[in-house]
């Protein structure tokens, strides 16, 4: 890896770290100004400021005018922003990427330019055209840091390999390493990394929140934004003081919220939930809402939405999406994030960043 800074950070102050905003400038913007951000703070956006979401030059062009503007915000690549290098390098399998996928940073740009691809389009030509046009913004991404390393922290994508210098990490493991939180590193340092979504991690309650894994020094920050159905964009906040330093987050959603008219107590026992990569499930017991359904990588059984359940030809069973197996217990007067209530008995919500099921009668008509 060869694009490390190194940044002195002040001994008291805020740090404000986000990662993953894939293209959604409206949620970036509302998360800035609901932690407050200022000059005073230091930001750091760790990785994939585009792709997935519907707004990637905007994000762009915001973040670039931010780090020109202010000393103290400091962007790290991910692997989506190094989608541009295979432009510069002529890479011909970035037009079957373009082709598809629906919301892409360079899809955007050819689009504001008013620049169709068709059968004939070279990447040569694609990108004579996005330089003339976007030379700055290509630069800009194509020159960003992989790493950031300071006194307690280092900032990195995805993840660092587990050797005796972590500098040595291959890049292409730094923006995409999967699941870093059940790997180890041997920096003495804590390392906070985005790219994998949290809730992949979840046992009990799926959560989109930060985990902080204090034994192995490793802080997962990425909410799904985008990329799960109960995805959230997450601000991990690092307060340094004279005594030491404090962590807390904040977060924002696109979910509809709704009050509570009903108290609920979650059945603990009803737990746990199916996400990426455990697709697969075998159903053991059908029930009027939920089906006990057995995960054969896991050896898991969980209580299943019946709507979420789904048969292939082949007679196995999957479910359509990331969902819940969980109960979520709320009180009346609440607000919660609605995630689905068009399921017989139930609703899917969201509090305070976890995600379960209460009866469809507790949430205000």
């Amino acid at each position: 890896m060869d694009k490390i800074n190194e940044l002195k950070l002040p001994e008291t102050g805020r740090v404000i770290v986000i990662s993953d905003i894939h293209g959604e400038i409206g949620l970036f913007k509302e998360l800035l100004n609901k932690a407050g951000f200022s000059g005073e703070d230091y930001l750091i956006i760790n990785g994939d400021l585009c792709e997935k979401g519907g707004n990637s030059k905007e994000v762009v062009r915001y973040v670039m005018e931010l780090a020109a503007t202010n000393p103290n915000v400091h962007v790290i690549e991910g692997n989506c922003d190094a989608l541009v290098e295979h432009l510069l390098k002529e890479n011909p399998q970035l037009l079957n990427y373009l082709a598809a996928r629906e919301h892409t940073l360079i899809g955007e740009w050819l689009k504001e330019v008013g620049f169709q691809l068709n059968d004939h389009s070279t990447i040569q030509e694609v990108k004579e055209v996005l330089l003339r046009y976007y030379g700055k913004e290509m630069e800009w991404l194509a020159n960003l840091p992989t790493a950031i390393e300071t006194d307690r922290y280092i900032f990195v994508h995805a993840g660092l390999e587990d050797g005796e210098d972590w500098k040595e990490t291959e890049r292409s493991n730094a923006l995409a390493m999967p699941s870093f939180l059940e790997k180890s590193h041997r920096t003495g340092k804590f390392v906070v990394v985005g790219h994998w979504p949290v809730v992949n991690y979840s046992t009990d309650i799926p959560s989109d929140n930060p985990i902080i894994d204090e034994a192995k020094k490793i802080i997962a920050i990425d909410g799904g934004n985008v990329i799960k159905p109960t995805g959230q964009l997450n601000a991990f906040i690092i307060q340094r003081t004279a005594e030491g330093d404090s962590f807390s987050h904040l977060y924002v959603d696109k979910l509809p919220s709704r009050a509570v008219t009903k108290d609920f107590v979650a059945d603990s026992a009803i737990k746990g939930s199916i996400n990426y990569p455990f697709y697969t499930i075998v159903p053991v017991e059908r029930g009027e809402f939920f089906t006990l359904c057995r995960q054969p990588e896991t050896g898991r059984m969980f209580y299943v939405k019946n709507e979420y359940i789904l048969q292939n030809e082949n007679g196995d069973f999957t479910i359509k999406t990331d969902v819940s197996c969980a109960q979520i217990s709320v009180t009346k007067g609440e607000t919660v994030s609605v995630i689905d209530e068009d399921c017989s008995g139930y609703a899917l919500i969201k509090k305070e960043g976890k995600a379960g099921w209460i009866p469809g009668e507790c949430l205000m008509d």
